[in-house]
């Protein structure tokens, strides 16, 4: 029996529906780290597969796994290794994650030009930020007093861990500080500070650490000590629409591409 006009008319309709029809929206949350990366490559994604949507919101490493618990989130953006606190919160609510690392972030200690140090022990800069040295003596140069500054993103858990250890404090007599590094060390000749290498500007002189320079293939392979994991956490086992967005994540990760 042959099909009628109108069955092969709705059947046409149909198809035609179901091929426009939008893909599940993805939700991406989390650290700000890894903002510019994961907004262009949610812009790529888009652009090469009509009718999806990817929403990129930036906020904090505890938003994007708070979003994950509250099932908000396909995919969260972690700066650094997730808190024990975290941990134990997903796994009370049997929560599962999984985790990709998808790059590093570089610490550099940086200095006014006109300290004389040029390089650094790891050890000993955390011993400078935690106030075991207080004297540039104590590291070669000319005495005088050692101030740590601190201003974000050192108030951030992974950047704490990086720099003083699990279980460290800041120094005492640490300056609390915020907004342009350079004239902040310009103020304070004996200051000491800790930034990103986007954040790297004249004004600041950067030591190396036991004679490494934050060079990318250094960082990456983890002989430049001072950096902190850049990740990728989603559900296991993820949402349909996540898991379609995460393979793209990582098929550009393995081209090279990472933050």
């Amino acid at each position: 029996m042959r099909p009628s006009r109108f069955c092969l008319s709705l059947l046409i309709a149909c198809c035609a529906l179901a091929q426009a029809a939008p893909l599940p929206a993805v939700q991406v949350r989390g650290s700000q780290a890894l903002l510019p990366w994961a907004r262009r490559a949610a812009e790529d994604y888009m652009a090469r597969y009509p009718g999806s949507s990817v929403t990129v919101v930036a906020g904090s490493s505890a938003f994007g796994a708070q979003s994950l618990l509250d099932g908000n989130a396909d995919i969260a953006l972690a700066h650094g290794a997730m808190p024990s606190s975290w941990q134990s919160r997903l796994a009370r609510s049997g929560v599962k994650l999984a985790q990709i690392v998808a790059g590093y972030q570089a610490l550099l200690p940086v200095v006014s030009p006109d300290n004389p140090i040029s390089d650094i022990d790891p050890l000993r800069l955390r011993a400078v930020f935690t106030g075991a040295i207080v004297d540039w003596k104590e590291l070669g140069a000319p005495p005088g007093p050692v101030t740590p500054l601190v201003g974000p993103p050192s108030g951030g858990q992974a950047w704490r861990e990086a720099v003083l250890g699990p279980l460290g404090r800041f120094a005492p007599h640490s300056a609390l500080i915020g907004g342009d590094w350079a004239a902040q060390l310009s103020r304070r000749p004996g200051g000491i500070a800790i930034v990103t290498a986007a954040e790297l500007a004249p004004g600041l002189k950067p030591l190396t650490l036991s004679g490494l320079r934050a060079d990318p293939a250094l960082v990456a392979s983890g002989r430049y000590p001072l950096r902190i994991p850049l990740l990728l956490l989603t559900p296991q086992p993820p949402t349909p629409a996540g898991a379609s967005f995460l393979r793209y994540l990582q098929s550009r990760l393995r081209a090279g591409d990472r933050p």
